[in-house]
């Protein structure tokens, strides 16, 4: 089997709480192919460049924290109000405004 490579909005990072059973399954598939969890860190401040890399557990983990801005505009905005109801089946829910409300 190959590495498997998860690219997520959050990433469940070690000694973090992990709620829900995605990211336990998702960290079982992980430690069986020694794999890679890549995306926002959770901490908003300045924007990185670099993500940060540790590795716990069999698991390499790659975060980029992310500008105010950017939680307001992508995470909080197109990711939850978007992305989220458009891949759960509920298109009721999609937020079609084309600018970033609070």
């Amino acid at each position: 089997m190959g590495r498997t490579v998860i690219v997520s909005n959050r990433v469940a990072l070690p000694g973090a709480q992990r709620p829900g059973g995605l990211a336990i399954a998702l960290l079982a598939a992980l430690r069986e192919s020694r794999g890679l969890w890549f995306g926002w860190s959770g901490r908003c401040g300045a924007a990185s460049e670099v993500p940060q890399r540790c590795r716990d557990g069999g698991i390499d983990y790659a975060t980029l924290d992310l500008s105010p801005d950017d939680v307001r505009d992508y995470y909080r905005g197109f990711g939850n109000r978007v992305l989220w109801p458009l891949l759960h089946s509920r298109v009721d829910l999609v937020d079609y405004a084309r600018g970033c409300r609070d």
